[in-house]
């Protein structure tokens, strides 16, 4: 039995492939399967009829409706001569065909088998080796809710060449009854893709994207299909009413990028930056240098000599109004960096009336960790985000 399980590594040789194959639909890939098998000998062996088993490993060819198929059996067989048992082992290659294309819509699938192999005879403890062949056929019966499972019955002729355990016998044969299940590897292979369905259209449409297919045609593809399509010719990108015409141009009385259907601010000065509302966006001023004391609002000395100098700017200028905001890292809990972003926000105002800036101009808020402009994974980002701006947000 050893000499024949190393002949198994014969089964590399065989390249497998999806196909509609002896296995459930939609299960298109290698599968294993055992049985009981019962055993009928001929009239030249001195044995009774016997049992055994049959494990077998699939792979579904890429051509045809067909698989390839390594089995073992191994089965005892009762001696007419003591009631001792002889024993019997072989491994196959069988080529089996699905005949479920040929004999219609069954709720089985049948199909034949044939293939060649070695068997093994231990007889009164003699043990040799045969070559042997062997054909049959059977059906399969799939399993529904069971992931691909289905229960198999088959039968087959086995044909042994042996000449050293019976004289003026060269042949000896047996029937060979199998009952059981098979089971796709689904857990490595996974199930195969269902074949889309063919649509019975002289002309297919396919999304390249969504695989999704019509019998509809939408030749300038701006999603109005032609039967419906008014202006046929649109260029592609172009945006289309429900009669696929082109949309007539938006209105933007004051050329910033926004249609006048979505702009909160109509008339905004020529080239001004805006926000997707078409508000001008606020000038935004990041105070570098402006730091604190760790876990505080306490203002560095670095911190005052930039308000120094931000002061005397802010004094020159026209009477805007002014938001320090203020920004932490996200290190601390959320509740914790809003206050201490409010309280350095505050300080800020504080140091910067204190230095001749009307207080009517500035506001304080604090954003917390909640605008970051960099990784708070880094220490460099984490530096970026602790910071402190001036919003002008009215004139």
């Amino acid at each position: 039995m050893k000499r024949l399980l190393s002949a198994s590594a014969l089964a590399v040789a065989f390249a497998s492939g999806p196909a509609a194959a002896v296995n459930t639909d939609g299960f298109d890939i290698p599968y294993v399967g055992v049985s009981g098998e019962f055993v009928s000998v001929d009239s030249i062996r001195e044995n009774d009829d016997g049992i055994g088993g049959r494990v077998r490993l699939g792979f579904p060819l890429a051509y045809d409706n067909s698989a390839l198929e390594i089995s073992l059996f191994s089965n005892s067989l009762e001696r007419d001569l003591d009631g001792e048992d002889d024993y019997q082992a072989g491994i196959f290659v069988d080529y089996v065909y699905d005949l479920a294309g040929l004999v219609g819509n069954l709720p089985v699938k049948p199909f034949l088998l044939a293939g060649a192999g070695m068997t093994e005879d231990d007889i009164l403890a003699n043990n040799d080796i045969h070559p042997a062949l062997n054909a049959g056929g059977g059906v399969l019966v799939p399993l529904p809710f069971f992931g691909g499972f289905a229960l198999r019955a088959e039968a087959r002729y086995l044909a042994q060449f042996n000449s050293e355990h019976y004289d003026d016998e060269n042949m000896v044969n047996d029937l060979r009854i199998n009952l059981g299940v098979q089971i796709p590897l689904s857990w490595h292979y996974g199930a195969a893709k269902a074949e889309p369905v063919k649509q019975d259209c002289d002309l297919t449409v396919i999304d390249p994207q969504t695989g999704r297919t019509d019998c509809v045609v939408d030749t300038d593809q701006d999603g109005v299909i032609d039967p419906k399509d008014n202006c046929p010719g649109t260029p592609l990108g172009t945006v289309v009413n429900a009669s696929g015409c082109p949309l007539a141009k938006a209105k933007d009385s004051d050329s910033d990028g926004v249609t006048d259907t979505f702009d909160r601010c109509p008339d905004s000065a020529p080239g001004a930056k805006v926000d997707e509302q078409g508000c001008e966006a606020p000038e935004v001023i990041v105070l570098r240098g402006v730091t604190f004391e760790t876990g505080s609002a306490t203002l560095t000395a670095n911190a005052e000599i930039v308000l120094n100098r931000q002061a005397e700017k802010m004094q020159g200028q026209r009477a805007t109004l002014v938001e320090v905001a203020g920004h932490t890292d996200s290190r601390g809990t959320a509740e914790y960096n809003e206050k201490l972003s409010q309280d350095r926000a505050q300080a800020v105002v504080d140091y910067l009336v204190a230095k001749g800036v009307p207080a009517s101009r500035l506001t304080a808020r604090g954003y917390g960790e909640f605008e970051p402009v960099a990784s708070n994974e880094t220490e460099e980002g984490r530096e970026l985000n602790r910071r402190v701006e001036l919003r002008v947000i009215a004139e």
